[in-house]
């Protein structure tokens, strides 16, 4: 499965731990979209199966067949979509985080709740676990300054209590998902695509 998912983007489906409470945003009306664009279209190559609605607030949905979900394309609750996408992105910009991990994530590595900043680009490797330490409401922010890419089979994993509704990922630049990915959370990409193969 191919999907190119231009500007501003959310894919909902996706530490060494000081006592850091980190809040996940609002995501209001984004949270019911498995694929969004705020400006830009939604395009699908192979086979998919999406839960969830799929859309685009300036562009077209195109090549999508199995879809349990709704299509919204440039209609009312796509303009509502980008609103509240916008909304989530300036709260997950504007925490301010406590960690600062290498640019290359996973390895077997283990973190625990918290927001995370990486000032440029950065990938994930084999397994990056996530540890909510008995506590089903601990929150994961990424911030990643820069471009976004996982390897081929690498995977995030929630351990003790993590969710994935509780992972957001707030990319600046180009996420690229190689096949066998396993990410966990919510992506939001800026000002540009998405590519998962």
């Amino acid at each position: 499965m191919k999907n190119n998912l231009l500007y501003m983007v959310t894919a909902v489906t996706l530490f060494s731990c000081v006592n850091v409470r980190a809040q996940a945003p609002a995501l209001g009306s984004a949270a019911n979209y498995v694929l969004f664009s705020t400006n830009g279209a939604v395009s699908n190559s192979g086979l998919s199966q999406l839960t969830g609605n799929v859309g685009t607030n300036n562009g077209l949905c195109t090549a999508f067949g199995n879809v349990n979900g709704q299509m919204h394309n440039q209609d009312g609750p796509s303009g509502i979509c980008a609103s509240d996408l916008l909304i989530a992105y300036n709260q997950l910009n504007a925490a301010v985080p406590t960690f600062f991990p290498a640019p290359l994530l996973g390895n077997g590595q283990t973190l625990n709740a918290g927001i995370y900043s990486i000032s440029g680009n950065a990938s994930l490797n084999l397994n990056l676990i996530l540890d909510g330490q008995a506590n089903q409401n601990s929150v994961f922010i990424f911030q990643i300054q820069g471009a976004f890419s996982a390897n081929a089979s690498s995977q995030v994993t929630l351990i003790n209590g993590a969710k994935a509704c509780n992972v957001f990922w707030k990319i600046e630049g180009l996420v690229s998902l190689a096949s066998g990915t396993k990410m966990r959370g919510t992506v939001i990409a800026n000002n540009a695509a998405i590519n998962i193969s």
